[in-house]
Formats: structure tokens, sequence, C-alpha cells
């Protein structure tokens, strides 16, 4: 699969900033480029609508924090807390999360492109309804997380632990699932979700039994 990365400045030529950059383009209506924001504890503010570009995070906590219909672009949010924070009708292109907390977070309604999901754990996230496009999701938590109805194209699942999520009316074909765990998850009751999915025999063997099928050995 042929993921954009997040295109950056090196770190020595991004300008430092702080919160109050971001509270003021909500008044200015300015973009925030070319910045890196450091430990950064924000919780429950309102950045909806916010401009971001060329923008690393490094260890900040944005405690359910609002930026819907926030645009992202060639950002990377690095040990980053973005626990029950609302992301919903947002825009994400070549954009990275690496090693972050995300549980409970909110996306639905959202357009996301060439996004990389390395070492996280979303749990209990919410993708409802959202287009996923060039999708790269490894080592990481996805449980009890909602991604129901979205329009995936190119989505690659690496060693994630899927186990509750709902794909309900989320076609799941072309997407391999045989180093991930699988385990409850949420279909229609004709599972036609994962016509096209792949998955290794145990796991085959486990959703045989949502057909009636019983496999002898």
């Amino acid at each position: 699969m042929k993921l954009m990365t997040p295109i950056l400045q090196p770190d020595t030529e991004l300008i430092e900033a702080d919160a109050k950059l971001i509270r003021d383009s909500r008044i200015t209506d300015e973009r925030i480029q070319g910045r890196i924001f450091r430990n950064l504890v924000c919780e429950e503010e309102d950045f909806s609508y916010t401009i971001f570009s060329g923008v690393r995070f490094e260890s900040c906590r944005f405690w359910n924090c609002a930026f819907e219909r926030a645009e992202f672009t060639d950002i990377i949010f690095r040990n980053c807390d973005v626990s029950g924070c609302n992301f919903n009708d947002s825009y994400f292109n070549r954009a990275a999360f690496h090693s972050c907390k995300g549980v409970g977070s909110k996306f639905t309604g959202s357009i996301i492109k060439n996004l990389e999901i390395k070492d996280c754990n979303m749990n209990d996230s919410n993708f409802d309804s959202s287009r996923l496009e060039h999708i790269r999701i490894e080592q990481t938590k996805l449980e009890s997380a909602n991604i129901s109805q979205c329009r995936c194209r190119q989505v690659d699942w690496q060693e994630g632990s899927l186990v509750n999520a709902n794909f309900f009316q989320t076609s799941l074909s072309g997407m391999d699932f045989s180093n991930s765990v699988i385990t409850g998850l949420t279909l229609s009751d004709d599972n036609h979700e994962l016509r096209g999915a792949a998955v290794d025999l145990y796991q085959a063997a486990e959703l045989a039994k949502r057909l009636g099928i019983i496999i002898k050995d």
C-alpha cells in the first residue's frame, strides 16, 4: 500500500509554540503552520475549525478537547494523549499518531487520508461514517471501537487488537486481519462485511461459527 507520510521541516526549523497560539487562531482564523508544540496540557478547550499544517505535537495532553471540523495536514502526534477528544467532521491528510493514547476519542463523519496509527491505545474510539483511505494501523488497540458505515480504501492492519469492534455496514474486502485479534466483532446478521477479507485458519474457524458452520477435526 502506498502511504504518503507527513511532510515536515526538521525540528530545528519548527517554531516553538504554546496553547495561546491555538486559542488566538480561532479569533484570527489564521492557519497554524510550521510549529512544534511540546508538553501542552489542555482540558475541555474548544479548538474547533482550527487549521494545522506542518505541525508536530510532542508529549501533549488534550483531555476532552473539541477539534470539530478542524483540518490536519502534514501532522505528527507523538507520545500524546487525546483521550475523549472530539475530532468529528474533521479532515486529516498525511498525518500520524505514534505511541499515543486516544481512548474514547471521536472521529465520526471525518475524511481521513494517508494516516498511520502506530503503537497506540484507541480503545472505545469512534470512526463511524468516516471516509478512510490509505490507512495503516500497526500494533494498536481498537477494542470496542466503532468503525461502522465507513467507506474504506486500502486499510492495512498489522498486529492490531480489534476485540469487540463494531464494523456494521463497513466492507472489509481487501483487508488482511491474519496477524490481528478480531474476536467478538459486531457485524450484520448475514456477515456480509467479511466478504473479501483475509484471515488465518484459526480466525476462519471462529468466524465460521457465526454462520452456523461446524468444522470437524
